[in-house]
């Protein structure tokens, strides 16, 4: 009996341990879940736009996350800010399709997405690499392995790994869903920027968002660029909140200076716009507006290529033929991005 008890007593204590051990992971959980929670009070001159550039997530999961239908948020309201490594993609990487042409080979695929033979070979068992056919589908799986978007090569001879549709969102309206995708922080970027506008003016109209890339990247007609998910074509703000319907040409009196200065000048502020390509004369709106509210001709120098000329290559901003009509915006290449330039 006494050696029972014993056992009985031993029994007891581990599973009182195993009691404790399963409560304390359980805390642990709830500690690591409650990590990847934030909270951020807006602040005066803070919109739901900043906050999601500020954290890099998109405008949409703010608005879910903090069950709200606008974008007009009084300051001092607290928003829940959740990981972006929760809304990052799929988790496992989308394959990349290329069609075979004629003259293809599995060396000159391999050459041209960056591969070897052999990963060619690999992925694509079933082919027989000395009868290709046209019309067959080779599947690649390179960058963007663990899922996330991915520009690769140069804006006029790249390829978009893993690309994010970018959807309507308040400010931005999009025009053709399919030739649409970007980077994931690309179309974060844009959607926030769209939504600060909108903030800060509510009777704002939403910008039209022509072409960004197609969805695996590659060439998209008529543009020679646009092919790794790293440009963006957009309409210009019209003065008195004018809601345009397609892309429509600008002169100095219809422009908006005020509204398209905010929106360049926090896209350019996050470091991570190249190039801004915007009709010279629509840049001396920019430059007299700029000046108007307290910057000095020596703070525009690195920002705006006026008033030094059209042909001379300096400022973000410049002037490039075809753009009275639409800003055409090219980001940096982004950690994520590689081989790109």
């Amino acid at each position: 009996m006494v050696q029972r008890r014993k056992n009985l007593s031993w029994v007891g204590w581990m599973t009182g341990l195993l009691v404790a051990l399963s409560s304390s992971t359980a805390l642990a959980a709830d500690t690591s879940a409650e990590e990847e929670v934030r909270y951020h009070q807006l602040a005066d001159g803070e919109t739901l736009g900043t906050v999601a550039m500020q954290y890099q997530v998109g405008i949409d999961e703010l608005l879910t996350w903090n069950d709200l239908e606008s974008v007009h948020v009084p300051p001092e309201t607290t928003l829940v800010v959740k990981s972006s490594e929760e809304v990052q993609g799929p988790s496992e990487p989308l394959p990349v399709i290329h069609v075979i042409r004629r003259g293809d080979t599995f060396e000159g695929i391999a050459r041209r997405y960056g591969v070897t033979i052999r990963q060619v070979q690999r992925w694509n068992r079933r082919l027989n690499p000395r009868r290709l056919q046209l019309g067959a589908q080779v599947r690649l799986h390179i960058p963007g392995s663990n899922g996330k978007s991915v520009s690769w090569g140069a804006a006029n001879g790249g390829r978009l790994y893993n690309g994010v549709a970018m959807q309507t969102t308040p400010g931005m309206r999009v025009r053709n869903v399919a030739r649409s995708y970007g980077t994931q922080r690309v179309v974060r970027l844009l959607q926030a920027a769209g939504a600060d506008v909108q903030a800060r003016w509510p009777d704002a109209p939403d910008l039209v968002v022509g072409s960004l890339s197609v969805r695996n990247g590659g060439r998209l007609r008529p543009h020679r660029s646009h092919q790794s998910g790293r440009d963006v074509d957009l309409t210009y703000y019209h003065r008195g909140n004018v809601e345009l319907p397609d892309f429509r040409d600008m002169s100095v009196e219809i422009f908006d200076a005020v509204k398209n200065w905010h929106l360049y000048k926090t896209l350019i502020d996050s470091g991570q716009v190249e190039f801004m390509f915007v009709d010279y004369q629509l840049q001396r709106s920019l430059y007299d507006y700029a000046i108007s509210i307290g910057y000095t001709p020596e703070d525009l120098e690195p920002i705006l290529q006026y008033p030094r000329g059209a042909n001379v290559r300096a400022g973000i901003i410049r002037h490039s033929r075809g753009h009275l009509n639409h800003v055409h915006i090219r980001f940096t290449c982004g950690p994520e991005d590689r081989n790109c330039h």
